[in-house]
Formats: structure tokens, sequence, C-alpha cells
């Protein structure tokens, strides 16, 4: 595919400075509530007084909530976000913002979400009105540009990055409320769109034309597509656990690709976000097997010491190199080493049965503990929800304390918004189940009756 998108001059600012509170999309069932030093000239000053014109791009209430999502809702999206990486440079995504189309609005929504849990109570019932109203108009907008030209979805690198970007920020705003349900219908409508690249399309179009000048790349929304299609493959792969499906996309292909780094993002090296993807497979397999009744336990033996010694030497190699490591590098050390041990527990689970006893599951969940313990205060726990909860669930009862009182405080941190309330109930409800029959995350999710997205 070769990127045929130029660069547009800045639309003018239209006149529209609030969200329409008049919407025909009803969006309320997804808000239920639950260095430069130098002082700035004073002509720039005087802009902000002015209702936005041609001179601006954003109004002052606008360009608060946009840099509140840079400062603060980014960093609870991506807490293992690595700056210094090759896809640090978020120039693509003001890029994007400042089209001012459903993923401006979308922005607007999650922000004032994430202010409206930090506020007090009148501020945080008009944020709350108010990410309502930008809510509303980012799905008007997004489904006015999606059927703008669709064909041309797939051959404009900045629609497709605008289309994920958008995306993205919609099942944010899913997540931020506890994402028991309504984010799989944006996921899904990413993977349809997925289905028609490649890595190879996206990836080797560096230029936009061999017979005009190349464009250098951070010119363009290439960064961004590689940003935004890491990050779908990884939500891809964590929502097998909820929706008992395997990977909807060629999570191989992706993350064979040298481009992918989910380190840089989510802080997990690729070859456990593979090993995800393998055990979904796995699961499924067996599940097949067992229905048709020829399952091979020999088979299933193989096929699980297969992915046992993937993990055994993965591990191995994190332990020689840990202590080698630059801080960054030992956090995605220390974060990859989690989803590790979660995987060896849901392996193990796929094995055997959701048997915290077993001494496979035991040993990992015994070693996951000496890490959270050991954990340095300057590493979040908010990225490690997957984990934590494939960790927590298969917990013995004399160590189901550490980990609900783990998860509570980020609950308690982070002012109640997210999912880890989510992973919290079905802890709990996992270890109640697990008083009288066999149950995991999966299972109690199930029971549940809710499909969260564990991110």
């Amino acid at each position: 595919m070769q990127n045929r998108t130029k660069m547009a001059s800045l639309p003018q600012a239209d006149k529209e400075t609030q969200p329409s509170s008049n919407s025909d999309v009803n969006a309320s069932t997804a808000f239920d509530t639950e260095d430069d030093s130098n002082p700035l000239p004073s002509a720039s000053l005087e802009i902000l007084d002015r209702p936005p014109s041609q001179d601006v791009i954003f109004d002052p209430q606008a360009a608060s909530l946009l840099m509140h999502y840079f400062d603060q809702v980014f960093e609870w999206q991506f807490p293992y976000f690595r700056s210094t990486s090759r896809l640090g440079n978020r120039g693509w995504l003001l890029y994007l913002l400042m089209k001012r189309g459903p993923l401006y609005h979308a922005v607007l929504s999650l922000s004032s979400l994430h202010q409206s849990a930090i506020l007090g109570s009148e501020e945080e019932y008009q944020q709350k009105e108010r990410a309502l109203e930008y809510h509303s108009r980012a799905l008007r907008e997004f489904c006015r540009f999606m059927g703008e030209e669709p064909g041309k979805l797939l051959d404009d690198n900045a629609r497709l990055a605008e289309f994920l970007a958008c995306s993205l920020i919609l099942i944010s705003c899913e997540v931020f409320r506890g994402a028991e349900h309504d984010w799989l219908l944006h996921l899904d409508a990413v993977i349809s769109v997925m289905h028609s690249l490649s890595p190879k399309t996206i990836f080797d179009a560096r230029y936009t034309s061999q017979t005009v000048s190349p464009v250098p790349s951070q010119d363009r929304p290439q960064m961004g597509l590689e940003f935004l299609l890491a990050t779908m493959v990884s939500l891809d792969l964590f929502a097998c656990l909820s929706t008992g499906r395997v990977p909807q996309l060629p999570y191989q292909q992706w993350l064979y690709t040298p481009e992918i780094h989910i380190a840089d993002l989510l802080g997990c090296e690729n070859w456990v976000m593979i090993i995800i993807g393998d055990l979904a497979c796995f699961g499924e397999w067996k599940e097949v097997q067992e229905k048709e009744g020829i399952l091979s336990i020999g088979e299933l033996a193989r096929r699980g010491a297969e992915i046992k010694d993937r993990l055994t030497t993965g591990i191995e190699k994190l332990d020689l190199t840990k202590d080698k490591e630059e801080n960054h590098e030992s956090q995605t050390g220390w974060v990859t080493l989690l989803f590790a041990l979660a995987c060896l527990v849901l392996l193990h689970t796929i094995i055997s049965g959701p048997l915290p006893a077993l001494p496979e599951i035991r040993s990992a969940v015994s070693r996951s503990i000496i890490a959270l313990q050991n954990r340095p205060k300057a590493y979040s726990l908010t990225g490690l929800v997957w984990a934590l909860c494939v960790l927590g669930c298969m917990a013995q009862p004399h160590n189901q304390l550490l980990f609900e009182n783990l998860v509570a405080d980020v609950v308690r941190d982070s002012a109640r918004f997210g999912n880890c309330g989510t992973v919290l109930k079905i802890m709990r409800n996992c270890w109640k189940m697990q008083e009288t029959g066999h149950a995991d995350c999966r299972i109690t999710m199930s029971r549940m009756g809710i499909c969260a997205i564990l991110i």
C-alpha cells in the first residue's frame, strides 16, 4: 500500500466551541455514573481571551482538556510508555487532533471523564455532563467520518490513523468505567479493517512515491500507525481471556515484524505477547478435542511442553539480564516477568484445570508475589491488569489478601476510574466460587455475565 496522503493545511477552527447537547446517538449508556522559560508575548496571551477564529485551532476550554489528556490521561492509558523510544514522539497525535475530527471530540470526552473523577461533587457532575456531550458529538462525527469515502480508508494513512486512534479512545472510555461490555464493538470494527492490512503494506510504505521527493516518515502519520497497530494487536490478544475466542488478527505476523515493539508501549516484550495468543489457540484446541471425544493426553502434554519451554527459557534470560539493565529496561523486564508468570499459570490451568494448589501454578504465583513485593515504587501496577487478574484468581487462600490489597490500592489511588475495580470483583467472586468448585478468571467472568477487557 502506498501512502498517498499529502500534508494538508490545518483546518480552520469552526465556530462551535461547545459540543452540541442535541444528539441523534444515545450515548447515555456509555457514561453511567460509576524549556522555554521566556514569557509569552502579550499578543499571544490575548488570543486566549478571544473566541475561536482563524487565528486559533483550539478554544481555551478544549486546549485545557487536551493538555490534561497529554499530561495525565495518556499516562493512565500507557503507564509503561517509553518517551525515548522510536515511537516516543506523539506529534502524530497532535496533528490528528488539530484536524478537529471525531478523534478530537473523543479525546475531549475521555479527558473530561478523567477530570470528573478527581474533582468535587458539583464539578464532577458538570464534567460528566460535558463528557457525555463530547462523547455524543464524537460518535456522530465518527459515523460521518466512516461514511465519507469509506473505500479510501485503506489508501490514506492519515484517515486510517484517525480511525484507529478514535477507536482506541472510545475503547478507553469504556475501560474508564470498568469495561465490562461495550468495548468489544469498537475492537471488532478495528479488526474488520485490519484484516485488509498487513505489516508489509504498512511498513514498506516509507515514501509517498518513487517519482517525487521522499517525505520522511516522521512528517506523516507513519509513526502513529505503528503505535496504533501495535496497540490494537495487543488489545486483540488481551480480549481472548474474556471472550473465550482465539485472536482475530494474525498476531504472530504482526509481532515478528521488527517495527513492532510492544514493550515501548505496554512494557511487555513481544515474545510473551505471542505466547498469550498461542495460549488462546491452545485452549480452544483442547476444548474442541474434548467436545469431539478425541483429546489425546500425549498431544496435550506435547503442546503444553513446547509453550512451557519457551516461557522457561524467556524467564531465565530475564533473570540473567535484569542486573545489567538501565531503569526503563529493568521496568520492562519486571513487567515482562509478571506477564510471563501469568502465562505459566494460564498454561497449567489449560492443561490440568483451575487448581490453585497444583505445584506448577503455586510456584508461578509465589514467584509473582516476590516480584510484586520487590516492586520499585516508581513502577505502576495499572498496566498489569491482565496479569494481576490471572495470578490473583489462582492465588491460594493465604495469599489472596495480598492480591486483594494490591488491586484495592490501585483502585483507591486512581480515584476509582479504570477497570481495576472490575478485576477486584472478578477475583473476589472467583475465590468465593473456589470454595465449592473449580474456577478461574474466565469461568468467573462467564458466571458473572460480564466480558471485561483486562487492560
